[in-house]
C-alpha cells in the first residue's frame, strides 16, 4: 500500500469509490479488476467473498504525473463483468442435461429459458461488456463450457445486430444446445487425442442430426432454435453439413453460431491440440469470410471482438508493452491498453491504461504472440 490508496473496511466503502486492489473469486481467477468504480452489486460480491478490507484509491490527484500519463484512461466505471455465478450455473446445467440426454431426451425446457435469459439479462444491463472467457477453459468440461462460451457469444453478436429479446432468447438456447447431439457420438471417438479417420468424422458429423432429433423431442422448443443445433456447421459456400445448404438457405442465428463456435474451439485447449491466441483466431475467421463464414457477421463479429480481442498483448510506438483491456466497437484499432512494461523496459508497478482512441500520438505496432513478464 503506497500514499494513493487507503485500506477501508468493506462496511465504510461507498458506490463510486475506485478499487485499489485486484479481487479474486475462490478459485484465484480476478472477479473485479484493480481500477474500476465501485458499485453496490460488487459490493455485495465483495462481501460474499468474506472480504473486511479492500483498498480504495484516494481522491487526491497525483501532481507528479506527466501530461501523457493524466490523459491515460482510469475510470473504467463503464467496464462490466458477466457474473461468474451465472456462468457456472449454465456450465452446470447444460452439464447435467447433456449426461443424461442419452438416456433421457426429455429437457428442463423453464430452467434453460431462465438460465439463457439471466446470460441475456447480463449482457443487456451493460452498455460495453467485457467478454473474458480464459478463467472457463478446462481441457475436461470442454464440451459443456465450450457450450456456454457459445451462448454467450452468440449473444453479444445478436444483440449487436439489434435483435429482440424474443429473438435473443431463441437464438441463445440454440447456441447453448448446439452441441448436444455429440452426447450420441462415442466417447472414444469424441474424446481422442489424435486426427481422426475419414470413417471416425462422418460419426462425429452426425451429432447435428442427432441434437436436431433431440430437440424436436421437447416442443417447448422453438424451431428456430432446432435449426441452430441441425445448420451451425453449414457454410456458405455449400460446403457444410449435413444438408450442404448454400447462404441463402441458411438462417442468420446458424451463421452467428458457426463463427463462435469456431472462435472459441479455436482458443481452447483439447486434448489432441493447444489454443491459438485470440489474434490468430480472429484472422482465421477473417480469411474464411465468404466461404465457411457469413461476410456481414464476420464484420459484426470483429467490431464485437476487436481487431485486438481483450487479452492479446501488444507493443505500442512509445515501445511499451501492454494488455488489451477493452475494444472500441467502432474503431477495432483502438483498444484500451492496460500498460505492462514501460518504454524503458521495465515492469509496471502503478495501474495505468492507455486509451488509443483518446491518444492520437499512440498506437499499436505489433501483436505479440508470446511475452513472459
Amino acid at each position: 500500500m503506497d500514499n494513493r490508496t487507503s485500506k477501508i473496511n468493506v462496511e465504510n466503502v461507498k458506490a463510486g469509490m475506485i478499487l485499489g486492489q485486484n479481487i479474486y473469486d475462490n478459485n484465484g481467477n480476478i472477479l473485479l479488476s484493480k481500477g474500476i468504480k465501485i458499485r453496490d452489486s460488487y459490493l455485495k460480491k465483495i462481501k460474499d467473498l468474506g472480504i473486511d478490507e479492500i483498498l480504495i484509491v484516494n481522491e487526491e490527484k497525483d501532481n507528479s504525473c506527466s501530461n501523457y500519463c493524466r490523459t491515460m484512461y482510469h475510470d473504467n466505471s463503464h467496464k462490466k463483468i458477466i457474473f461468474e455465478k451465472t456462468r457456472r450455473e449454465a456450465k452446470d446445467f447444460i452439464e447435467k442435461t447433456m449426461k443424461k440426454i442419452y438416456f433421457d431426451n426429455n429437457i428442463d425446457v423453464e430452467r434453460l429459458k431462465s438460465i439463457v435469459s439471466n446470460i441475456l439479462d447480463n449482457l443487456l444491463s451493460n452498455d460495453e461488456v467485457i467478454i473474458s472467457l480464459e478463467n472457463l477453459r478446462k481441457v475436461d468440461d470442454y464440451t459443456f463450457e465450450h457450450s456456454v462460451n457459445v451462448c454467450i457469444l452468440s449473444l453479444v453478436i445478436g444483440i449487436s445486430l439489434g435483435y429482440s429479446y424474443d429473438e435473443l432468447l431463441d437464438l441463445g438456447i440454440g447456441a447453448i444446445l448446439h452441441d448436444i447431439g455429440k452426447m450420441m457420438v462415442p466417447k472414444e471417438i469424441l474424446n481422442k487425442p489424435g486426427p481422426l479417420t475419414a470413417e471416425e468424422y462422418d460419426i462425429v458429423k452426425k451429432h447435428t442430426i442427432y441434437g436436431y432429433e433431440i430437440i424436436k423431442k421437447n416442443s417447448l422448443i422453438s424451431e428456430i432454435a432446432a435449426q441452430v443445433v441441425l445448420s451451425h456447421h453449414e457454410r456458405p459456400d455449400g460446403c457444410g453439413y449435413p444438408q450442404g445448404k448454400s447462404l441463402d438457405d441458411m438462417h442468420c442465428y446458424s451463421k452467428i453460431v458457426a463463427i463462435a463456435d469456431v472462435y472459441d474451439a479455436l482458443t481452447s485447449n483439447r486434448t489432441y491440440k493447444s489454443k491459438v491466441d485470440a489474434y490468430e483466431a480472429l484472422e482465421y475467421i477473417r480469411t474464411m469470410a465468404g466461404s465457411q463464414f457469413d461476410k456481414e457477421i464476420v464484420k459484426e463479429f470483429i467490431k464485437c471482438i476487436g481487431i485486438y480481442p481483450v487479452g492479446s498483448i501488444v507493443r505500442l510506438n512509445t515501445n511499451e508493452v501492454g494488455l488489451v483491456v477493452d475494444i472500441n466497437k467502432f474503431k477495432p484499432n483502438k483498444p484500451i491498453v492496460r500498460i505492462l512494461i514501460g518504454n524503458d523496459g521495465r515492469k509496471v508497478t502503478d495501474y495505468i491504461e492507455v486509451d488509443i482512441n483518446k491518444n492520437p500520438d499512440v498506437a499499436i505496432t505489433s501483436l505479440i504472440h508470446e511475452y513472459k513478464l
